[in-house]
């Protein structure tokens, strides 16, 4: 299992820092994180890049979730 570890805006709506994810496709990690914290839904989590073991991804759409890996969503940054 991988374990996701929410910034201080996420956490301050799953009221909770980490859980483990059973999913090994980002889609259907997505799928469970937004039924178990289903006020995610509107949190802007779609727009965000995923960090998977410290590697950013900012179209993770068909990444797949290693086991024992340790995720973070990242807010993307626009540069000029």
């Amino acid at each position: 299992m991988a374990t996701l570890f929410f910034n201080s805006e996420l956490e301050k709506i799953t009221e909770c820092r980490q859980i483990s994810i059973k999913s090994n496709t980002y889609r259907d990690f997505i799928e469970e994180i937004l039924n178990i914290f289903p006020d995610l839904q509107g949190s802007g989590l779609m727009e965000m890049a995923l960090a998977i073991d410290g590697e950013i991804i900012h179209e993770p759409l068909l990444v797949a979730i290693p086991d024992n890996s340790e995720l973070h969503f990242v807010f993307k940054i626009s540069g000029g």
